[in-house]
Parts: C-alpha cells; sequence; structure tokens
C-alpha cells in the first residue's frame, strides 16, 4: 500500500484520535496505531515517535501480534477492558387479561403477576385506570378486560385523574328507600296484576303493570317502581314458575 502521495492532516488525525479514545483505551489505540503504521510501510524508529513509545516496545507488539492475533494487542500485564454500551432495555410490557375469577395483571416476561378477584369491582378499576393514565395499558384492552365500552374506559380514566376513588369510581346513586305512593293497596294491586298477567300469559312488564295498576288505583306509580317492588318481594320469577304451578295444582285436583 502506497502512501506516499496521500496527504494526512495533523488537525482531523488529533479529532479522531480524541473520539477514538472515548472507546479504546489509550495503550490499546496506541498499539494499534503503531502495528497499523508498520504494516505501511513506516519505519520503527518514525512509528515509536508518532505513537510516543520506545522502540524496543513497538518491536514487541508487532512480534507479538504477527504471533498471537488480534488478542495481543491487550496489555496483559494491566486490565484494559474495552467499554462497553450497556443495551437499553426496553420496559417490560404490563397486559390484563381476565383469568377465572380474577383479572390477571401481567408484568412483561416475568414470573411474577397482580390478581385481582372480579367482585372487587372498585379495586380493579382502581388499579387498571391508574395504569391507563400512566399509559402502561391501552383504553382498548383495559375496556375488553373490565367488560365496558372504550368511551366508557376512557372517561372513567379522566375522571379518576381528576378525583379520588370515591367521586370517580363509587356510584353513588341511590335506590328507592322508602315506599313513598305504593302503600298496601298499591302493592297488592301490583302482585295480583302480576299473577293474573303471568297465568295468562300476558305482558308483565314494568311499564304495562304501572299503567293497570295506576287505572284501578288513583295514582302515579312509574315502572321503575313497580320493577323495585317486584325485586324487593321477590317475584321476579314469577312469570315463570307461576302458570307451571297453576298447571301442576289443576292436575292434582
Amino acid at each position: 500500500m502506497d502512501c506516499r502521495y496521500r496527504e494526512f492532516s495533523p488537525t482531523k488525525s488529533e479529532e479522531r484520535i480524541n473520539k477514538a479514545l472515548q472507546v479504546f483505551p489509550k495503550g490499546l489505540l496506541m498499539r494499534l496505531l503503531a502495528f497499523a503504521l508498520h504494516l505501511l510501510g513506516l519505519d520503527r524508529k518514525a512509528v515509536a515517535e508518532l505513537v510516543n513509545t520506545p522502540v524496543e516496545s513497538v518491536k514487541t507488539v508487532v512480534r507479538i501480534v504477527m504471533r498471537d492475533g488480534f488478542s495481543a494487542f491487550r496489555d496483559r500485564r494491566r486490565s484494559e477492558e474495552l467499554p462497553v454500551a450497556k443495551a437499553s432495555l426496553s420496559p417490560p410490557r404490563i397486559t390484563v387479561r381476565r383469568e377465572g375469577e380474577c383479572y390477571v395483571v401481567g408484568f412483561g416476561p416475568i414470573e411474577n403477576s397482580l390478581k385481582i378477584p372480579i367482585s372487587f369491582r372498585i379495586q380493579a378499576r382502581t388499579v387498571l385506570l391508574s395504569l391507563v393514565n400512566a399509559s402502561l395499558l391501552s383504553v382498548s384492552e383495559t375496556a375488553a378486560a373490565l367488560g365496558i365500552h372504550a368511551a366508557h374506559c376512557r372517561e372513567l380514566a379522566r375522571k379518576l385523574a381528576s378525583h379520588d376513588v370515591v367521586e370517580s369510581l363509587v356510584d353513588k346513586r341511590q335506590g328507592q328507600k322508602q315506599d313513598y305512593l305504593v302503600g298496601p293497596e298499591q302493592k297488592a294491586e301490583i302482585i295480583q296484576q302480576l299473577a293474573a298477567r303471568a297465568i295468562t300469559g300476558q305482558s308483565t312488564s314494568s311499564d304495562v303493570l304501572a299503567e293497570v295498576v295506576n287505572e284501578v288505583i288513583p295514582a302515579k306509580v312509574s315502572a321503575r317502581t313497580v320493577r323495585w317492588h317486584i325485586q324487593k318481594l321477590g317475584l321476579t320469577h314469577i312469570k315463570t314458575n307461576l302458570p307451571q304451578l297453576v298447571e301442576t295444582l289443576k292436575k292434582k285436583s
């Protein structure tokens, strides 16, 4: 390789060597340069001057490298270690799924996971929506696990970010605590109409029952009130059970 007619820039050389010293130990870099200059045909004395090392050291470097190969560039008398760039590990992806009677929050490939019983509704929503607000869980994945729409999930997460759990996640709606307009007479009429319609196969919807009760007894009973009393009295399944019971009694009579 003939370098006689090539121009070398001392300024660029200094810049490049300084940059290389950020990666290589100085001793190792000087030995690499010495061997390269030797290969380019420079005499040992000139090489020694350029890398600022004794001529005998240059001879030793050349001899050992030619014998042992690349590993000989390291000074075995010292613990020169090449700086190793640390790989930046991406944070483990957090996932959530339903598994049996629990929500399972998985933390990447590691074995650890968080299990929250599905019956612990407020606790589960607090944890999962907090992870959504921290951008650690996606809205779609969380909504699917909770069994709600993505828009509702996003709205709950927004509320939780602005308010405490009680204000944002606890359902503060209260049902009817007193009978108000529904006294014994109205209750009896609801039961009577429900039973009669169940036996004859007619509609037992709360809207129809409310309309009939209000016609028979002057009152303003709403469909919601009718539903509340039917549930409170344990008559939810009467539409199915009562006709069967009547038929059974007819056969026995």
